[in-house]
């Protein structure tokens, strides 16, 4: 096992326009949402080294797949005026198109994901700054979810093309604070592969659930080391 270190990361503030009055003068979530990153770092024999069962099983991919480190996180506001954020959502959309024409290239993946579950008793925990990479470039988590207590983060799809999370408010965590959030992409090598991000929040009005969304224009290129 490795210890990786989540690097700071470049911050913006989100504007997440109503996805039910989606044009620009139509109500929205400014500065209520702060995203971090996205930054990729390619998994390298260097980075693994440490642990000879990870350099023999990135050396045993090496032909077909190349990995990479995908970081970033969301800030909400903790004081921020009502109505409360219900959920807020940040999913990913991987991609990868050949390099020559006629060439079938499997789609990337997100291999493994951290954290893959937080309750109110996980979160004092849960490393802010740090993630541990055990075999197979898995994540290794220690999970402390009590039973029948509800998760207020959780990953979503992972092993496939469109993974994300999921912070939700429960009767025992408001939304609020910073999330640290990374996963393992496995990618077809020889093909430009991308991750496109995408933020949505959602607050409750009443009964009413009013849902907003904003998608980054530029996707995150996924570059490996020649």
């Amino acid at each position: 096992m490795i210890d990786v270190i989540l690097p700071e990361l470049p911050e913006r503030e989100l504007s997440l326009l109503s996805e039910e009055t989606p044009q620009p003068g139509g109500p929205r979530l400014a500065g209520r949402v702060i995203l971090g990153g996205p930054v990729a770092l390619p998994v390298t024999a260097e980075l693994v080294e440490p642990d000879p069962e990870l350099l023999d099983f990135l050396r045993t991919e090496a032909d077909n797949a190349v990995y990479h480190l995908v970081h970033l996180s969301v800030t909400c506001a903790r004081d921020a005026p009502d109505p409360a954020l219900h959920s807020v959502h940040l999913d990913v959309t991987l991609t990868a198109e050949p390099v020559r024409r006629g060439t079938t290239v499997f789609q990337p993946v997100a291999w493994s994901m951290t954290p893959r579950q937080l309750t109110a008793e996980a979160k004092a925990a849960a490393p802010a700054h740090a993630a541990h990479l055990g075999p197979r470039l898995g994540f290794r988590e220690v999970l402390h979810t009590a039973y029948g207590e509800r998760a207020f983060l959780e990953a979503r799809r992972e092993l496939r093309s469109d993974p994300g999370w999921e912070i939700r408010h429960t009767s025992a965590v408001r939304i609020g604070g910073t999330y640290r959030l990374a996963m393992v992409v496995r990618a077809p090598r020889g093909a430009v592969s991308r991750a496109a991000v995408a933020v949505g929040a959602t607050v409750r009005e009443g009964h009413t659930l009013h849902r907003f969304r904003q998608e980054l224009e530029e996707p995150l290129h996924l570059t490996a080391l020649q």
